[in-house]
């Protein structure tokens, strides 16, 4: 028997009745504890401000600029198409200088004006998502003149975890030491292929815009949500087996509980995690180690 199997076995012993104790909770005395040299800690409240890494490619304006085009365009034609019907239908009204049939033409030409408009604007938003698609005439032919100029940039942002509940502000790393301020404008209308998400879409202002050309890919951090209130689960007391992450809390003068550390965001210090734990709660920060090997081992093959 080798010294650690039977340091496993002795710890099992002075488990006592751990094997009565629900699956995630081991009981241990005092003396065992003091032996191994268990030490915990009470768990900090923390807040933290929830973030997501991705990557930014800028856009090309293009197909932006020539729909809006389009919709100038057709906003012409409209015009143009339903002054027509009006005289028209006020010529055919007055002494019939105008034919009935004619006027029919005419107000049907209209409405096929009016809806090829409604249209176009339509696909605003299903190309380029809601928040363009809120955008008056005006303000998107401002905001293509500028992208023309170099003063703007529109980007898409993704990241593997997605990106739904994006807002604010991203920031966007250009190399060397410099970095481009994005405000999220919204959720895209189509999903990364690689990623198999949806991302946001992301207006840079300025003179940063010229250097971010059509096709440019960077580094990129996103606010992905409001700030949340949590804990701050130390390092020291994480441990990570099969693909999980999990901690130890004494729960009682000889119980332990083995709980899972989910959705946890990376601290210097540790994982912050809004869920699961509580502020004052000690979690195990010397000896987790041990306690999972008492925890886990088959009292079968110790001996």
């Amino acid at each position: 028997m080798t010294a650690l199997r039977a340091g496993v076995l002795a710890l099992l012993l002075s488990a006592g009745s751990a094997l009565a104790a629900p699956a995630d909770v081991l009981k241990m005395d005092q003396a065992t504890q003091t032996r191994i040299g268990i030490v915990t800690t009470p768990l900090q409240a923390a807040r933290r401000a929830a973030t997501a890494s991705g990557f930014a490619r800028v856009l090309d304006p293009g197909p932006l600029a020539q729909l809006d085009a389009d919709i100038n365009t057709a906003i012409a034609a409209q015009a143009a198409s339903q002054a027509e019907a009006a005289r028209t239908r006020t010529l055919n009204a007055a002494d019939q200088t105008v034919s009935k049939q004619a006027a029919e033409a005419a107000a049907a030409q209209a409405r096929s004006d009016a809806a090829k408009l409604v249209l176009l604007r339509r696909r605003v938003g299903m190309e380029w998502g809601p928040a363009l698609a809120r955008l008056s005439d005006a303000r998107r032919g401002r905001l293509v003149a500028d992208i023309a100029a170099g003063r703007a940039a529109l980007v898409r942002i993704d990241a593997a975890s997605g990106l739904s509940r994006a807002a604010g502000t991203a920031t966007i790393d250009l190399g060397a030491g410099q970095v481009a301020r994005a405000t999220i404008l919204g959720p895209t209308r189509t999903g990364d292929p690689r990623l198999q998400s949806t991302g946001v879409l992301a207006l840079v202002s300025g003179a940063q815009a010229l250097q971010l050309g059509a096709g440019t890919v960077a580094p990129a951090t996103v606010a992905a949500g409001a700030d949340g209130q949590g804990v701050l689960i130390p390092r020291a007391a994480l441990l990570r087996t099969a693909g999980q992450t999990f901690a130890y809390v004494r729960r009682g003068a000889g119980d332990f509980e083995r709980r899972a550390v989910t959705a946890g965001l990376s601290d210097p210090e540790g994982l912050f995690v809004t869920s699961g734990f509580k502020a004052g709660e000690p979690v195990v920060t010397t000896g987790a180690a041990q306690l999972f090997a008492a925890q886990t081992a088959a009292p079968g093959k110790a001996d």
